[in-house]
């Protein structure tokens, strides 16, 4: 086999030489045309002949034609130049050729030789390489005894530095006969409701350690099998790790079985002392005491006792929420306490915002010009900046102070160029620079020379590295075409979005287009703009196929296993796999499809989507004829507001980087962001 292999390999050597007889190069600078200089090209013909026709190869060029050919998927000729030429190779380069040849190796079914460099690499390679030696260990031990692979897998867990790959290799080591309970344990802490990890715990024999039965009661409560969940979590002591969390899960599962008085008592236990789980217990006590009658006087104490014995966020939290529930004196008094105990905080915020929207709706705009310019604090994220510097230039617009107007616009788009509020009110503001931010160039790594640019990348993005290693990452990772070149841009998001001239190159890595083939094809089957489907992807999983919410959303669409049948059935799907790339574009494709059914317009899609089709409805009641920028205060989700604005503006980035390559067909203004110039219902405050 490898006589032939070797044998082939000389064949397409010789079809080389003989093109370079008859594919001459150009005759302008032939005499400067290098490899290298190729291989960052990608001009893979050219670099085939240039190759042939060398005489004076150097290692560097043999490296450099063998990842040429490995990335065209042409193993056989790059392991057959890589063996070659690795004993020639400095020790800083060797161990990735040695990486190269495994996998060239187990391509070619050289099994006995590619264990022998996982363990040669094992031994002695950079960290960034072990995982992967570890996993192609794994994939040659498929027939091998549980033992053998057990050992690869334990290695893979050594050196997993992602919840992803920890997921992976728990998943794959339950599936290996013996005592699992510990690998179970494990992969439901990092996905509560994974189903094999759970039935793996439930047939180990009794009694249950506390951390077992915590773990089951938490997916059983995932799952929504409240009876179950319910004993489970009622088993594990208060005072044992993670007695607090069995006891906020518990009173979950009961307050949806409507036995509210029992979960109040727990939310309590929960509200008035500790840390762990107290201020979602209190959230929860504050969602009681609006749907449940006869519960809210109950509530309601407990969330006066907070507010008045505890400190810290907690006690914050309370006042933040008890306000809407009691009588103007009582509200005005506990206002007071938050602002001066709490100040340049989100709860803070809250309390400022309503009373500058109070006046608004009361056409007081110097009251709010007032109150919102209090409002924007540090402590405040940047999105609640983003909103109140908008709603402020609007005040002291109808106060009269256009200047001071103009001021905070101007700030608006410099510090949040790429918010929803400065696209609406002012579009055009933001410019593009072609090519990307020089701040962050730095040299090219050894590795990259020798054309081991995938395993620069790996190197670049180890634990530690400085800003420009992970920008050299980026770049690299964006000459790859990997999927996760946005995992690395976000690190970057404060400086690439940073005033009103900005980096092309920059705001694509921001803001790419993966999976392009899949959302072209479902954005052509259901109409739905593929720039759209893009927008709502970014937001909801960060370009993650396999992201899962804590509520069970999944897949790069965050559809809810509920949604996704809905959709599969609509589709006339059989059969689906909700992770799959192509499934869960296609089902979220059709989702916004149906549901711009129902809504006319993309923001009123926007919260359907996030917040489910009856509240959406619920919001628009009376408010159709709002701009979509008043219609977002009308929701009353503090998620779904900010998923609107978030959604609307990844849309106006996508239509402004990419608009221009459809033609007339985009030409339009985009539907979110129509008439806001004109708008003065909202600029002069006259509601």
């Amino acid at each position: 086999m490898r006589k032939k292999l070797l044998f082939l390999c000389g064949l397409y050597l010789l079809c080389l030489f003989w093109m370079s007889f008859f594919t001459p190069l150009k005759a302008e600078g032939a005499q400067t045309q290098t490899l290298e200089g190729l291989f960052w090209e990608r001009s893979w013909e050219k670099m085939d002949v240039l190759y042939a026709s060398k005489k004076d190869l150097k290692p560097q060029d043999h490296t450099l034609m063998a990842n040429a050919l490995r990335m065209r998927g042409k193993w056989p000729e790059a392991v057959a130049i890589m063996e070659k030429v690795a004993p020639s190779l400095p020790d800083s380069v060797r161990p990735y050729a040695d990486m190269t040849l495994l996998l060239g190796f187990e391509k070619q079914g050289r099994a006995s030789e590619a264990l022998a460099l996982v363990e040669k690499l094992w031994k002695k390679s950079p960290p960034e390489l072990k995982y992967y030696a570890a996993s192609a260990q794994f994939r040659l031990l498929k027939e091998a005894s549980a033992a053998k692979k057990q050992g690869a897998l334990k290695r893979m867990l050594q050196t997993a530095n992602t919840e992803h790959r920890k997921s992976y290799v728990l998943g794959q080591l339950l599936k290996l006969p013996g005592d699992r309970r510990e690998e179970a344990l494990q992969l439901l802490e990092l996905q509560a409701g994974n189903k094999a990890a759970a039935q793996t715990l439930f047939k180990a024999p009794k009694p249950w350690s506390a951390s077992v039965s915590l773990a089951l009661g938490v997916y059983a409560h995932t799952v929504k099998d409240d009876a179950t969940a319910i004993p489970l979590l009622a088993s594990v002591p208060a005072s044992a790790k993670g007695g607090r969390k069995a006891i906020y899960y518990r009173g979950s599962s009961l307050y949806r079985q409507k036995r509210y008085a029992e979960a109040l008592q727990l939310w309590t236990t929960l509200a008035l002392k500790g840390n762990a789980y107290s201020e979602s217990a209190i959230r929860r006590l504050a969602t009681m005491a609006e749907e449940v009658q006869k519960e809210q006087d109950a509530c309601i104490n407990v969330l006066r006792r907070v507010a008045k014995e505890r400190k810290g966020k907690v006690q914050a939290r309370a006042m933040q929420l008890l306000r809407k529930f009691v009588d103007s004196a009582e509200k005005e008094k506990l206002e007071t306490q938050l602002l001066q105990a709490y100040p340049n905080t989100t709860y803070a915020f809250d309390v400022l915002w309503a009373r500058g929207w109070d006046c608004w709706k009361a056409g007081d705009s110097a009251g709010s010009a007032h109150w919102w310019k209090i409002a924007y604090a540090p402590g405040i994220s940047s999105s609640h900046k983003a909103r109140v510097l908008y709603w402020l230039a609007a005040a002291q617009k109808a106060s009269g102070k256009s200047e001071e107007s103009e001021r905070t616009l101007a700030k608006l788009a410099h510090d949040h160029p790429l918010s929803f509020y400065t696209f609406t009110a002012s579009p055009g503001a933001v410019t593009l620079q072609e090519g990307s931010n020089p701040v962050f160039k730095t040299q090219p790594l050894e590795l990259e020379s020798w054309g081991f640019v995938y395993y620069a990348k790996l190197h670049l993005e180890r634990q530690g590295a400085s800003s420009k290693e992970l920008y050299r990452a980026l770049e690299l990772a964006r000459w790859l075409g990997s999927e996760d070149v946005y995992q690395l841009a976000r690190l970057f998001t404060g400086h690439f979005t940073q005033g009103t001239k900005l980096f092309r190159t920059d705001l694509e890595a921001l803001y790419p287009r993966p999976f392009k083939k899949e959302v072209e094809a479902a954005a052509k089957t259901y109409k739905v703009e593929d720039l759209f489907i893009w927008s709502v992807m970014r937001q909801e999983s960060a370009f993650k196929p396999r992201a899962t919410s804590w509520v069970g959303a999944s897949g790069l669409m965050q559809l809810m296993p509920a949604t996704a049948k809905d959709e599969a059935k609509r589709m006339g799907l059989a059969k689906y796999d909700i992770y799959n790339v192509r499934d869960n574009i296609m089902m979220g494709a059709s989702h916004l499809a149906w549901l711009n059914k129902s809504f006319a317009r993309q923001d009123w899609i926007m919260a359907a989507y996030n917040a489910g089709s009856g509240n959406a409805r619920k919001w628009l009641k009376g408010n159709k004829d709002m701009t979509p920028v008043r219609w977002i205060e009308e929701v009353r989700f503090r998620e779904t507001c900010d998923y609107v604005q978030k959604v609307s503006a990844n849309l106006a980035v996508y239509r402004m980087l990419y608009g221009e390559e459809r033609g007339a067909e985009d030409e339009r203004a985009p539907e979110l962001l129509e008439n806001f110039e004109g708008d003065e219902d909202v600029l002069e405050g006259g509601e």
